[in-house]
């Protein structure tokens, strides 16, 4: 323990003006609200017994303590001021600097690229709760407003997401802002993928795999679920309008609406042939085929083949989209085959439209 004497010497020898001098260590303080809250032990150590054996090379900075006067709090260096004290020294070379924000510590630090993401997350929301811009606050850093906008993406973050960055197993910012995007659309399988996921495994590659994963996934069970919202009750099933019917009230029957979607996921190319005959139900498959057989038959009947499409062209049954390309196939299947099979007329129009 430093004497009150030599206190007091150390105080006179602390200079009012800017300019290092030897400061006692138990003048000195550190900053409670600096960006920095880990230090590595192992570098601390190295450090220690470097200071032990070549003293203090780098002056570290201060400013007067307002609320103790002949104290300071340290601005920068408080790895070498706590290493200082582990090797038993007494005082540290420093220099007062009473011109501080707290932007010069994050700035010191992102330069050396010793801060972590985590303690400048909590600068950047510090400086947000403050008021400032995300454009002021990269300006008093040197870095874009778009790098602020990113870490202030992990200010708040599902549990799940936040364990795995402030434990340090995930450092990477732009990994954690994907997983906070893939979270708000599917969560419960993201938690699994994270419970079973070694946090090496967890990288920005991996994640874009796990996404697309989820996309495909949730993109079969969309159409499967769609199928079924537009699947007919009984009761319309038994009783569907006739064509003129349709064309009278202007509206398409559950059968036409089916029909539609069924093209769209085909001209999209998110879904093949084989997809949607997986996905359809029994109850399905049989209101489209009667709809698409009648196609069929009057295709098997035809005598005049120009005559019979030209007035269904003029009466929009063979319109070329959606409903209209399959009433279409389906006629000419009638034509040249003997048998109907919606499978074959559903890839016929797929192959149509990737011609």
């Amino acid at each position: 323990m430093t004497s009150k004497k030599t206190l007091s010497d150390e105080r006179n020898k602390a200079p009012d003006v800017l300019g290092a001098s030897q400061i006692s260590l138990d003048l000195i303080m550190e900053d409670a609200a600096q960006p920095r809250k880990t230090f590595d032990a192992a570098s601390l150590a190295e450090l220690t017994e470097t200071i032990k054996l070549r003293g203090v090379k780098t002056p570290i900075s201060v400013r007067p303590n307002p609320d103790k006067p002949g104290t300071y709090i340290i601005n920068h260096g408080a790895r070498r001021y706590r290493a200082s004290k582990n090797a038993g020294l007494r005082s540290i070379p420093a220099y007062i600097d009473a011109d501080y924000s707290l932007a010069d510590q994050v700035v010191e630090n992102l330069q050396r690229d010793n801060l972590t993401s985590r303690e400048i997350v909590d600068y950047i929301g510090r400086e947000i709760a403050a008021g400032k811009t995300h454009e002021q606050i990269g300006k008093f850093i040197g870095k874009s407003a778009s790098y602020v906008s990113l870490h202030a993406a992990a200010m708040d973050l599902p549990d799940p997401i936040a364990e795995l960055f402030n434990s340090g197993n995930l450092t990477d910012i732009a990994a954690i802002f994907n997983l906070k995007k893939i979270f708000k659309t599917y969560p419960l399988e993201l938690v699994d993928w994270l419970k079973y996921s070694r946090p090496e495994d967890i990288t920005r590659s991996k994640i874009q795999q796990f996404r697309k994963f989820l996309e495909s996934k949730f993109d079969e069970k969309s159409i499967a679920d769609e199928l079924n919202r537009q699947a007919p009750s009984p009761s319309s099933t038994d009783s569907l309008e006739t064509e003129s019917g349709k064309k009278e009230r202007g509206h398409k029957s559950p059968a036409d609406q089916l029909l539609v979607y069924i093209y769209v996921r085909l001209k999209k190319r998110t879904h093949q042939p084989q997809d949607i005959m997986r996905k359809l139900s029994d109850a399905q498959k049989t209101m489209i085929t009667d709809t698409l057989k009648a196609y069929f038959i009057a295709g098997q009947k035809c005598k005049d083949l120009f005559q019979s499409i030209l007035y269904s062209l003029k009466d929009g049954d063979f319109d070329g989209t959606g409903r209209g390309a399959f009433n279409l196939t389906a006629f000419f299947f009638g034509v040249n085959k003997k048998e109907f099979d919606l499978e074959m007329i559903i890839q016929e129009v797929y192959l149509n439209l990737s011609k």
